[in-house]
């Protein structure tokens, strides 16, 4: 009885230490981030025309419903950049689907724009094995990825690329802001990205730290893409935050533009969010094992090295949170109220909560949203983070074990009201597992602990109540 009471001790010991400690230091650095990014007033360098210029343009396409490429190219003809300008489209999908895109690009080379089409019949490293076929025959000085949904202004090309020319950076990123703010879920993820760009982007570019690039949003000069990176890696799943990495390992610069914003559209529902931070989990997690020499032994100084893990490393808190519960859950049984034992783990984390509820509502007031609307925001976020963790951990699991990832982009457009099917419900059934020791610690005075768990089970019943189908269908 006592090798089983100490063994409960210190197994709920380790999951407090996982439920505080990693979302302390997640949340303390974006806050204090977040707060430094306030002051970010640096002038960017612009040019007034592009002269002798020419950007490249790859647009990697993937089952994408035609009339969002249709869009896509519109509003790049629309920028009226002209012999400034070429577009590659390096499509992976069925051949059946080739003839319909065809014609989509003879009618807008009709129109005027330097368009191409490059079709893969085996899709061979991911989505970098297709921006490095574009990046091959590419002709452009620059070279920007462009997802179909996502929108730029000539404004802010002509921005990256003065800082690029008179700056001496060798990619610069341009702010993301969600365009798409017609759901729950869209909102909540937009809200987030603002937030996340205030502190991560804008944060980090005033206290001079190196910034990684972003998939859609960053302007490479291609000379430096083609000669000193290499292009991008094909065995990484997330191959933007990859090769942000490999420049700042070789001491290469990234800019930063806060204005004007590219418009990205962001998830609508939840299992298109589900499918997409599956992929960013996992992938963080890959780049930070991949990577790990190549950090350690740059030029960075320490605290550049120790931020650059803590930013690869942000997805898991989700996965210690998880965990930290399952070690602590069977305390409750032996009326073991670890909440309230363990106090000083826990006001920390209560106090660092609070700052960090304050800097998230201050990015949505600064917006011109009331400070409960972001309130509400963090809140359905936070719900749809933690129902997700399960999927979130799994995904980061295999990562740690080094076992292979299924691809898969995210739905977009039509695509994303489709359903294939049952799935596994892990959610929903976690849920219920966890609520019966829960309600069990509360009915017998373990009030903190299952006070807590409870709290945490919110998230799940929300979703569950509101995108029960995303949760049970494919």
């Amino acid at each position: 009885m006592f090798e089983l009471g100490s063994y409960s001790v210190w197994l709920g010991l380790l999951g407090m230490i996982l439920i505080t400690i990693p979302s302390i230091i997640v949340m303390f650095i974006h806050s204090i981030l977040y707060l430094i990014g306030r002051k970010f007033r640096v002038e960017t360098s612009i040019v007034d025309d592009f002269v002798d210029k020419k950007i490249t343009v790859i647009m990697p396409i993937r089952k994408e419903p035609l009339e969002i490429v249709d869009d896509g190219l519109n509003h790049l003809h629309s920028l009226e950049l002209g012999k400034h300008m070429e577009v590659i489209i390096v499509s992976d999908d069925p051949k059946d689907y080739l003839d319909s895109l065809k014609k989509l690009v003879s009618k807008w080379r009709d129109r005027g724009l330097d368009l191409y089409l490059v079709w893969r019949s085996e899709s061979r490293g991911f989505k970098a094995g297709a921006l490095n076929v574009a990046l091959g025959l590419s002709t452009g000085d620059y070279v920007y990825v462009m997802d179909v949904d996502n929108r730029l202004s000539k404004e802010a090309l002509l921005k990256a690329i003065g800082l690029i020319e008179n700056e001496g950076y060798e990619a610069v990123v341009i702010r993301w802001y969600g365009g798409s703010r017609d759901t729950r879920v869209s909102e909540a993820i937009a809200s987030s990205m603002d937030y996340i760009v205030d502190s991560i982007y804008r944060g980090r570019a005033c206290l001079k730290l190196p910034l990684l690039t972003v998939g859609t949003g960053t302007l490479f000069k291609t000379s430096y893409l083609k000669s000193v990176v290499g292009g991008w890696d094909e065995e990484r799943i997330l191959e933007d935050i990859d090769i942000g990495v490999r420049i700042i390992c070789l001491n290469g610069r990234v800019g930063f533009i806060d204005k004007p914003p590219i418009h990205v559209d962001v998830p609508r529902r939840l299992k298109s969010f589900l499918i997409q931070q599956e992929r960013w989990a996992y992938g963080a997690v890959d780049v930070a094992l991949s990577r790990f020499k190549d950090i350690l032994f740059s030029k960075q100084p320490l605290y550049s090295k120790i931020e650059l893990f803590v930013y690869l490393l942000q997805y898991t808190p989700v996965l210690f949170t998880l965990l930290g519960i399952l070690f602590i859950t069977p305390s409750i049984v032996y009326g073991d109220d670890l909440f309230y034992k363990y106090w000083f783990l826990v006001l920390p984390w209560a106090i660092v909560s609070a700052f960090y509820v304050y800097t998230f509502t201050d990015s949505q007031a600064r917006r011109g949203y009331s400070r409960w609307r972001g309130v509400v925001n963090l809140g359905r976020i936070s719900a749809i983070t933690v129902v997700l963790s399960p999927c979130l951990s799994k995904a980061m699991l295999k990562a740690f074990f080094r076992r292979p990832f299924v691809f898969k982009r995210t739905p977009k457009g039509v695509m994303e009201a489709r359903f294939s099917g049952l799935r596994f419900p892990y959610e929903i059934v976690l849920a219920i597992v966890l609520s019966i020791p829960a309600l069990y610690g509360l009915c017998n005075g373990v009030l903190f602990t299952s006070s807590w768990i409870l709290f945490y089970l919110l998230g799940y019943y929300y979703s569950i109540a509101r995108w029960w189908r995303d949760l049970v269908y494919k």
